[in-house]
């Protein structure tokens, strides 16, 4: 184990944002935690999709191409394409890391993570105070295909691909992510960056008055809007500002085109929320976690 100063975190961030750690260590072993207190190489997630596909396990075929690792996963709750992490969680192992407690595991059960829309227990109540090691999910080898979600169902049907296994849904998210979201070795993004808009029914009404054409799906009497829609209709589709910007084929994608700073990043997210709350009168929310 080595400890490192000013450690510069550029290659260990999808954004390619140079900000220095104090200090810094990878470790590989479990075991190493005790020593240290505590950070595991993290495995990374997308991997863990092959993995399971190409052994006909189905379960997070939809959730392929999502950039960041396993142990992260829970946090956010992962979604996309119709299906997210709380569908196959069964726990998530972690390590106590407030002072005096280095040492204590903890194993939550799917209830305790208290996972929500891009949500969880340990992005909020438990912030910063756990640091997951392992997850456990449960998948099946019988066939339970979730093609449902219209982009994907409409892939599929263009290219006349039947769906025969895990493999064939996967290898398709693939390709609609890599048209759509840009490469994070290749442009530092974070994938998506905000929450979707959930609103009640009398507020979707109103909104069609003036946008009778406006995206929506209704989820048991809640209405959600998709915050790309929104971010497009506030012109900042394609829009860069320096060394920042929003992506110019996806409005949820806020890349670093080089040199950026958090700053840089902060200031536009601020606009972009600001603008929205001034048009439209609601709030958007980020997706990822914000440290100051």
């Amino acid at each position: 184990m080595k400890i490192r100063r000013n450690y510069n975190l550029a290659k260990l961030n999808t954004f390619g944002i140079s900000a220095n750690a104090r200090f810094f260590v990878e470790l590989n072993k479990e075991v190493d935690l005790r020593e240290l207190f505590n950070v595991p190489d993290g495995e990374i997630w997308h991997d863990l999709v092959i993995f399971a596909t190409e052994r006909g396990y189905w379960g997070i075929e939809n959730l392929s191409f999502i950039p960041g690792t396993v142990g992260a996963a829970p946090m956010q709750n992962i979604g996309a394409y119709g299906a997210e992490l709380a569908n196959v969680l069964t726990n998530v192992e972690a390590y106590n890391l407030e002072n005096g407690k280095e040492n204590e595991k903890k194993i939550f059960n799917k209830e305790e993570c208290e996972l929500g829309y891009r949500d969880s227990i340990f992005k909020n109540r438990l912030k910063g105070k756990y640091f997951i090691t392992a997850i456990t999910i449960t998948l099946s080898k019988i066939e339970n295909k979730n093609i449902t979600y219209k982009i994907l169902q409409e892939y599929l049907e263009k290219n006349k691909i039947e769906v025969k296994n895990s493999k064939d849904i996967s290898d398709a998210v693939t390709f609609i992510r890599k048209t759509k979201l840009p490469d994070p070795i290749i442009i530092g993004n974070a994938g998506s960056f905000f929450k979707n808009v959930f609103v009640e029914l009398a507020t979707l009404e109103k909104l069609q008055k003036t946008y009778p054409e406006i995206p929506h799906f209704n989820e048991e009497g809640i209405v959600k809007i998709p915050a790309g829609w929104f971010i497009e209709q506030c012109g900042w589709k394609g829009k860069r500002i320096e060394n920042v910007g929003v992506h110019e084929k996806h409005a949820l994608v806020l890349v670093n085109y080089g040199g950026a700073t958090g700053k840089e990043i902060l200031v536009l997210v601020n606009k972009i929320i600001a603008d929205i709350k001034e048009k439209f009168d609601l709030e958007l929310t980020p997706e990822v976690n914000l440290i100051s």
